[in-house]
């Protein structure tokens, strides 16, 4: 029969081998950014992981990855998990078709225009939202950065 150390460290060894979350080896949220145009500026979708329940997303006009959204300055969404989000540039414009809405910066000030409707979950379709145009905001999970 195995001791006590023994089972531990194949308990430990096989949530290891799983692949499996483990809350004492964190090193806090990751990051990953992606840039687009609107008309002269660009603007950035910020993917936000913490832990193993939290997802957030801003459309910022601060290019850093590190600086994470602002309630201030970012339109901004979080949920244990959220819709795909499609997107599209109309001139000076970004539209958002998605379930999950972005709250608008508390300043009301953004550099462009954000378009958005949350559309129900009868409404939503990924192939309407092609057909309309609008390109998926794809993040990869091997993408994601720790940041200081």
């Amino acid at each position: 029969m195995m001791d006590f150390k023994t089972l531990v460290l194949l308990a430990i060894l096989v949530l290891i081998q799983q692949g499996c979350y483990l809350d004492f080896v964190d090193k806090g949220p990751r990051f990953d950014i992606r840039q687009i145009s609107v008309g002269q500026n660009s603007v950035y979708f910020k993917r936000e992981i913490g832990g193993r329940n939290y997802e957030g997303l801003s459309i910022s006009s601060d290019g850093d990855m590190c600086n994470g959204p602002s309630a201030l300055t970012d339109f901004f969404v979080d949920r244990l998990t959220f819709a795909k989000v499609f997107y599209k540039v109309e001139g000076d414009e970004v539209h958002i078709y998605s379930q999950s809405a972005f709250s608008p910066p508390q300043t009301g000030n953004f550099p462009v225009k954000v378009v958005q409707k949350e559309i129900t979950r009868a409404e939503y379709s990924e192939e309407r939202a092609k057909e309309l145009g609008y390109t998926e905001l794809v993040f990869s999970d091997d993408s994601l950065k720790y940041c200081d």
